[in-house]
């Protein structure tokens, strides 16, 4: 017999969502990422790119090596194209 249960949580706080995240394996990860990028894509104004800068600015230094390392894995076409963007700020 199984039971199935909708569970509404509107306190999941960034420690919980971090466990959660690290008990996942790769593939699942990496289909979080890609759901945040569908939701967030399509913000109005400065959208994606102002949260972007928002969450590097108040990244702590374990933050900025967490997002080092894995944009360090980034195919070599996609940090030509975040250096070629960086030149032209």
């Amino acid at each position: 017999m199984s039971i199935a249960r909708t569970i509404q949580i509107n306190d999941l706080t960034p420690d919980e969502l971090a466990m959660l995240f690290t008990e996942m394996d790769s593939e699942d990860q990496a289909r979080f990422f890609a759901t945040v990028w569908i939701i967030a894509k399509d913000w109005p104004g400065a959208g994606w790119c102002q949260q972007s800068c928002g969450i590097v600015q108040a990244s702590t230094s374990d933050a900025r090596e967490a997002i080092r390392t894995l944009a360090s894995h980034l195919p070599a076409d996609d940090l030509a194209w975040i250096a070629a963007a960086g030149a032209d700020a």
